[in-house]
């Protein structure tokens, strides 16, 4: 019995350990995805992305935020990935407001309307004229809540005179 016992036990480690293997850093993944794989933000950048963003112009402003989900499984890997939900105000008027979405269960992680996990610390990627070598930059997707459009764009961290900004 005693034997049966220890059987089961290393045969239900493996197969836990088997389903997050291999363990790769985000900043490292080339793109090509490997089934079971655990894509994970092992140095903890996405963290400086998390929280509210807000861009204002007079009576406009258009607001994110964005939380970090662990071990998302997507079908075929687990990742960690950024979500997120906005608001966009026009002329004092608000057009679009998906932020209490954020807080549904419900919604699988690439079904919010912003959702992304791409890592970039080089300038190949745009805004190249507005890049510093080395900062750490998120790329993350934006869905239109009202039309059939799609964004990509990418937000970065900076410290300004001592302000992060």
């Amino acid at each position: 019995m005693k034997n049966v016992l220890l059987f089961l036990g290393i045969l239900f480690s493996s197969i836990s350990c088997k389903a997050q293997s291999p363990v790769i850093g985000l900043e490292i993944w080339d793109g090509f995805e490997q089934e079971n794989a655990y894509y994970k933000d092992i140095n903890n950048v996405l963290d400086a992305f998390e929280g509210t963003w807000l861009y204002t112009n007079g009576n406009t402003s258009f607001k994110i935020v964005l939380v970090k989900k662990t071990m998302y499984f997507n079908g075929k890997y687990y990742e960690d990935i950024m979500i997120g939900e906005y608001q966009y105000i026009r002329n004092g008027v608000e057009l679009i407001n998906t932020l209490s979405d954020l807080n549904d269960p419900s919604i699988g992680a690439y079904d919010h309307n912003i959702s992304g996990n791409i890592i970039h610390d080089n300038c190949k990627y745009l805004p190249v004229d507005d890049c510093v070598d080395g900062e750490k930059r998120l790329d993350v997707g934006l869905i239109d809540a009202l039309k059939p459009f799609w964004a990509d764009f990418i937000l970065h961290k900076r410290v300004i005179n001592g302000q992060p900004h």
